[in-house]
């Protein structure tokens, strides 16, 4: 990165972010609905006028599963780009995950994401093809940085075309930046322990295939509506959600079939 840019140093904070001169290209973040991405869009509005996007490009597909403020705030972050860059354009897409796992027959494993590239990272990347855009930047954090580097080492190519520009940022960092920019922030987050640690660290499907039991539990507690048609869509495809699969037939009371196992094939794709 050529320079750094100090930000959000209201009250006690001193937030510092590489970042470069964005003028000529057409950049797009890819909003999850999620904490870092929305504070990533806030760390870009800030840059001055003459080092913003020629083009912004916000790119959000929607599942009806995640949390049901998600829509709302990422709508509030498109908003308040429009208000802080000359040239925006907003592409959102609508997918149920349940439904895509009802059309495929089965709830995949743990190890496999292809919902993940069917439903978000695909159309993401067409949508990137189709308006020629020349840079993706990713709103990883300081906790992400191995992700950022397995990309990077999967196909070093992308260092051409991806961007990390909140590397060196917190999970708290981008908590305070989105509050105090977009003055509030999914009531999922909110959600506290008893030792005030938030129960759900992502803002992702619910409940999302990769849970562990308690993770499992809390969405039963605090989203049972949500849960309810997860178990249903299990009773429906005799499959499981989570990471264990006894452990999940065992606490939901989820009836297996005659043969006394699952009949989700991907644990078998997972041994090749």
């Amino acid at each position: 990165m050529s320079n750094q840019l100090e930000l959000f140093d209201r009250k006690t904070a001193v937030h510092v972010v590489e970042s470069e001169d964005y003028s000529d290209l057409r950049v797009l973040i890819g909003l999850s609905g999620g904490i870092n991405s929305m504070a990533l869009l806030c760390m870009l509005a800030a840059l001055p006028d003459e080092k913003k996007p020629a083009e912004l490009h916000l790119f959000y597909s929607h599942i009806v599963e995640h949390s049901p403020d998600t829509e709302v705030f990422v709508h509030a972050g498109v908003e308040y780009a429009k208000r802080h860059f000359g040239n925006v354009h907003y592409e959102q897409i609508n997918y149920s995950v349940l439904d895509f796992f009802r059309s495929i027959r089965l709830i995949p494993h743990p190890t496999r994401a292809f919902c993940t590239e069917k439903l978000k990272i695909e159309p993401m990347y067409s949508y990137m093809v189709e308006h020629q855009i020349q840079l993706d930047l990713v709103g990883y954090v300081r906790e992400e940085k191995k992700r950022a580097d397995t990309m990077y080492s999967k196909d070093p190519n992308l260092a051409y075309y991806k961007g990390f520009p909140i590397l060196n940022l917190s999970n708290d960092d981008c908590f305070a930046i989105v509050e105090q920019e977009i003055g509030w922030y999914p009531a999922i987050y909110k959600i506290l322990d008893e030792k005030g640690k938030r129960l759900f660290s992502h803002n992702n499907c619910l409940p999302y295939k990769n849970m562990h039991i308690a993770q499992l539990r809390h969405v039963e507690k605090y989203y049972p509506d949500y849960f309810a048609k997860a178990v249903e869509l299990s009773n429906e495809l005799n499959a499981y959600w989570g990471r264990d699969a006894d452990k999940f037939y065992t606490e939901f009371g989820i009836e297996r079939d005659e043969l006394g196992h699952d009949s989700n094939p991907c644990e078998v794709c997972a041994f090749s």
